[in-house]
């Protein structure tokens, strides 16, 4: 399997709620960095995974431009979903009941690093308007 077929089945992993693969698929040294207010290890990674998909049963990543390059694989998101489940990624934050609105995310960019066939690390590079941040934004709730 490639690297970019480990990340393509994470993200189907992910969409379907199969968080044994996933788990199994991202090193236990895992770190995210860049679309949360702070860093995530694997634990906090895979809850936040939970988190979001149960706000947003329908989420797809819309991925594309997948570009490998060593142990780095580089591609684009546009994430939408419609937020029909309680909203409760970020500790601290208030829960947000289901508002039944759609989300669309700008255009962001992922790059995972990968080891022995797991992802090590994911950077996603956000706009302002992007991120988890945006989320809680576009169904009425924002974080700041």
């Amino acid at each position: 399997m490639s690297n970019t077929d480990v990340v393509k089945a994470g993200m189907a992993a992910w969409s379907g709620s199969d968080w044994a693969t996933m788990s199994s698929l991202v090193a236990d040294d895992f770190t995210l960095i860049g679309a949360t207010p702070q860093p995530l290890d694997k634990s906090a990674f895979l809850g936040l995974g939970r988190a979001l998909l149960a706000a947003f049963p329908d989420w797809s990543f819309n991925a594309s431009d997948y570009r490998e390059e060593g142990d780095n694989v580089s591609l684009t998101t546009h994430i939408t979903g419609t937020h029909t489940g309680t909203l409760a990624a970020i500790p601290g934050a208030p829960q947000v009941p289901a508002t039944g609105k759609q989300v669309a995310l700008p255009a962001e960019q992922h790059v995972y690093t990968m080891r022995d066939g797991k992802v090590t690390s994911l950077k996603i590079t956000t706009r302002p308007d992007g991120g988890v941040g945006a989320l809680y934004a576009q169904v009425g709730a924002p974080l700041g």
